[in-house]
């Protein structure tokens, strides 16, 4: 199954479907396993994680999984970004980019005519 990258305003479209979201880590459950996470366009979700996140976690995490509701999210798995890498990340362009991601929709990132796109 393809995962759809979206962004806060389009959480309610996609209840019960794989996406991947993008935000900065906000409180963590004193077990790791759960926290909330803040969608680079402004939306507060949280998330339940499959394994304990690091308690001195910060900064940007990608979470992969799948939306129980438009605040909740059941995460297969996640990647957490050091702050070295995302101090200059413009938060604005990436919306952006999932704007025109989301218009164009998947069939037009094709690299092949066997290719069902990204």
């Amino acid at each position: 199954m393809v995962k759809k990258r979206i962004d806060g305003r389009r959480l309610g479209q996609n209840i019960g479907n794989q996406v991947i979201l993008l935000g900065s880590i906000g409180k963590k459950s004193s077990n790791g396993k759960n926290l909330e996470l803040r969608t680079t366009d402004g939306v507060q979700m949280n998330v339940t994680l499959p394994e304990p996140i690091d308690s001195e976690a910060e900064g940007y995490i990608e979470v992969h999984g799948t939306l129980q509701s438009s605040t909740t999210m059941n995460c297969s798995n996640y990647v957490v970004f050091p702050l070295s890498m995302t101090e200059d990340f413009d938060a604005d362009q990436y919306n952006q980019l999932l704007v025109i991601l989301n218009v164009l929709g998947p069939g037009k990132w094709k690299m092949s005519e066997d290719s069902k796109g990204f």
